[in-house]
């Protein structure tokens, strides 16, 4: 049956920015909650629930390629309330926790549900919208987007102090549902019909091949590494803020400070890509991530840095995380046109399965100190160059080999 509903284009950006909010709100309220829950579970050790974000990107990478495959199949809304719906199931167990386990049971099933609104928001805008109207309403999402990191850990403060951590899921429990009935009833259906495919796994195997024998893997790689950093530093931003630098209070807004690093990065690299290329500026950042690193740790050495050194140094890494996050995505899915829906999927899964684990190793580390996140930065860095040269030298000899004459 034809979906008739219509929407005007602002209603219909601001319930795609509603959908990837969601996500946002789920990572970065809870951040301000940890200490809580480790007094409230008695954990001895305080590294165990930093587990709970990294385990729901783990959650969120492996189900994108799941709800990217569904989504072409049955259409893009009843695979968001497929999502949704699992989504606000992993909170009612995390409300309902009596134990860490079970909390990250429910961080797990959340972050499963999350891969909806991550993978089918940007299928969404692709179904509707093309050219300079697609780079506009994919303008307004992202600002959405880099903004909801800088409000949520405050408003998970607030809430805290008037209330528990356990309110926090009820919270998004009400913001899912909200989100549910806001698609069910304002949303039209973007996939239309005659587009809608057969999950085939012949074509699928294929795809997931291709993306392999491309350079996209290497993009992919690199992308996954600093990822995982960037996860430990959410992870152990709360302890580091409240406990190293003994901020307590003013947590919520050096974090808030700090997220907007990698807003303004998408802004400067959007005027910036065409003049110098993603290549350029993806290089460009990996180096300076490297170099910041040493006079960092040398500081380390001798002295507990200050807490403006260490603000420094978070704002200019999260600065050039913020440039690689675009250039290595488009990067990666510049050879995969014609796979688009499925290559993306295949990105955040195979990114989220590199970034989990090396995000849990670094944090297994941490002890009351800086130099875990710093080394981490250093290393993938390195490996990073490593990859990025490598490739781009085989591109390079691919390219003049091709040039010669027969």
């Amino acid at each position: 049956m034809k979906d008739k509903k219509k929407i005007g284009f602002i209603e219909f950006m601001a319930c795609v920015a509603l959908l990837m909010a969601l996500v946002s709100v789920t990572i970065n309220m809870l951040l301000p909650a940890f200490q809580n829950i480790t007094t409230d579970f008695q954990l001895k050790n305080k590294n165990q629930i930093h587990l709970s974000i990294s385990l729901l990107y783990l959650g969120l990478g492996i189900s994108q390629l799941f709800y990217g495959v569904l989504s072409d199949s049955i259409g893009r809304k009843p695979t968001i309330y497929s999502g949704l719906v699992l989504f606000i199931f992993g909170c009612i167990i995390s409300y309902k926790s009596s134990n860490l386990i079970t909390l990250l049971i429910g961080q797990i099933i959340q972050g499963l549900g999350l891969g909806a609104p991550r993978a089918i928001s940007i299928a969404i805008v692709r179904d509707k919208f093309e050219g300079s109207q697609m780079a506009k309403v994919m303008s307004f999402i992202m600002v959405i987007y880099v903004l909801t990191p800088t409000v949520s850990p405050i408003l998970g403060k607030s809430i805290i102090m008037i209330s528990d951590w356990r309110t926090l899921f009820v919270i998004y429990i009400i913001f899912g549902v909200f989100i549910f009935l806001l698609f069910k009833y304002r949303m039209p259906e973007t996939l239309v019909k005659e587009k809608q495919k057969k999950i085939v796994l012949k074509h699928l195997m294929k795809s997931t091949n291709e993306v392999f024998k491309k350079n996209s893997l290497s993009y992919i790689l690199i992308l996954g590494l600093y990822s995982g950093v960037f996860i430990t530093y959410l992870n152990l931003s709360q302890a580091i803020f409240e406990f190293q630098y003994h901020l307590e209070e003013q947590y919520p807004y050096y974090f808030a400070f700090l997220a907007l690093s990698i807003g303004l990065a998408s802004f400067i690299n959007g005027k910036l890509v065409n003049q110098l290329g993603m290549k350029r500026l993806t290089k460009a950042a990996i180096v300076n991530s490297i170099c910041i690193v040493i006079p960092f740790l040398i500081t380390n050495y001798f002295i507990t840095p200050l807490l403006w050194v260490f603000v420094v140094f978070m704002f200019v890494q999260l600065f050039n995380y913020g440039l690689l996050i675009g250039n290595l995505s488009a990067l990666a899915m510049q050879p995969l046109g014609h796979i688009a829906g499925l290559g993306a999927s295949i990105v955040g899964t195979v990114s989220t399965l590199v970034s989990v684990p090396l995000s849990i190793f670094i944090g297994s580390f941490y002890n009351n100190s800086t130099v875990p996140i710093a080394v981490g930065f250093f290393a993938v860095g390195t490996v990073s160059i490593l990859i990025f040269n490598f490739v781009n030298r085989i591109h390079k000899n691919e390219k003049q080999y091709n040039q010669q004459p027969i």
